[in-house]
């Protein structure tokens, strides 16, 4: 599917779902050598602007989550050094929309070199999350209330 048919696919899910797509992937950057995680504030480019949430997008046709957030990695973070990836949630919308939630486990803290969809960025301490979460962030840590706890058990330290 060619780039343009993406952008009329994502136009056609958001009429029917009010989301940009009809599946979405992202994460939350996880630095083991200070146990602290990236999260990006989003724009006025974007719905729900400032908000704090994941680094993330739509799953484009033929990509997989995975690809996904590798992606959006690179376009929203400029972040392009090697990291794992350790999905810890599924968000489900009663409108039929999904959106995958990973951990990006890197070694250490970067400044992520933003793009026009992020507006700020904090490395913050679980529990320690900003005011104004984004709604898809709450329901991730709703959800999974100790992700220091699911990144270490699915990333253990080589």
């Amino acid at each position: 599917m060619a780039k343009d048919d993406h952008e009329v696919d994502h136009q056609a899910a958001m009429k029917r779902t009010g989301f940009w797509g009809r599946r979405g992937a992202g994460c939350l950057f996880y630095a083991r050598s200070t146990g602290r995680f990236l999260i990006a504030m989003r724009s006025d480019m974007v719905a729900e602007p400032y908000t704090w949430g994941t680094w993330g997008g739509a799953v484009d046709g033929g990509s997989s989550p995975e690809e996904t957030v590798r992606r959006e990695v690179w376009e929203e973070a400029g972040y392009d050094e090697p990291f794992e990836l350790v999905h810890v949630h599924t968000y489900r919308h009663s409108s039929g929309f999904v959106y995958e939630n990973f951990i990006a486990v890197v070694e250490h803290e970067f400044e992520p070199a933003l793009d026009e969809e992020t507006a700020d960025y904090m490395w913050v301490k679980e529990g320690r999350w900003p005011s104004y979460l984004h709604f898809g962030m709450v329901d991730l840590i709703e959800n999974v209330p100790n992700l220091v706890e699911r990144v270490k058990a699915a990333s253990p330290r080589p």
